[in-house]
């Protein structure tokens, strides 16, 4: 119908075609709205395209962080069940005190980033960003107070939850400008370092 209005010549190949093909410029006022309602389908269609890929992708992340969250439960309990056939962990000396320390602190390296990846909004976000920093903190915090490290990854899987209570008990204030005003700068500067990259500072969330 473009083609018709602005006299465009078409392919042979009728698969090939695009927008740009179909005008030729001109046509008047009928173009002009045609394009306008092409404009907006494509745009309709492209955006459906993305929260199909983004839907899919936020599974993945989520499965990822389930899987590492038992794979790191293992690794700083049991190492044994999972590398006790391989060589080089029997012959290597403390490799199994290695990968236990590494299972817990696989929460601030894995679980929780995988987690942002799905780019929560609100409450939940607010609970990771609080996740994120208090992790490492407990990591490098509890050795002091215990060598196991099965009581260290509970530590880290209550800092994430008591993040989750928090933010959720707490609601979405972060969201309003005067309550986030009302936190340290230095604060307010973490909080958007996190969020540098997320898409957020893009505006994507709007």
């Amino acid at each position: 119908e473009l083609a018709t209005l602005t006299g465009a010549t078409l392919p042979s190949d009728d698969d090939s075609l695009t927008t740009a093909l179909c005008d030729a410029g001109g046509g008047g006022e009928p173009a002009t709205a045609l394009r306008a309602k092409i404009t907006k389908k494509e745009t309709d269609l492209a955006r459906e395209r993305r929260a199909v890929f983004r839907g899919w992708l936020k599974n993945v992340f989520l499965g990822q962080a389930l899987l590492s969250t038992g794979l790191s439960y293992v690794m700083a309990t049991n190492p044994d069940a999972l590398f006790g056939g391989f060589a080089l962990y029997r012959d290597t000396a403390n490799m199994d005190t290695s990968i236990q320390v590494l299972g817990f602190w696989w929460w601030w390296l894995f679980i929780v980033p995988s987690l942002r990846s799905r780019r929560p909004t609100g409450a939940e976000k607010k609970a990771l960003d609080i996740a994120f920093l208090g992790t490492p903190a407990i990591s490098l915090l509890s050795p002091v107070v215990t060598k196991d490290t099965g009581i260290i990854w509970f530590a880290n899987l209550a800092v994430v939850a008591g993040a989750y209570g928090f933010a959720f008990l707490a609601g979405e204030e972060d969201a309003d400008d005067d309550d986030n005003k009302k936190q340290p700068g230095w604060l307010r500067f973490i909080y958007k370092s996190l969020d540098f990259g997320s898409g957020r500072e893009r505006g994507a969330r709007q």
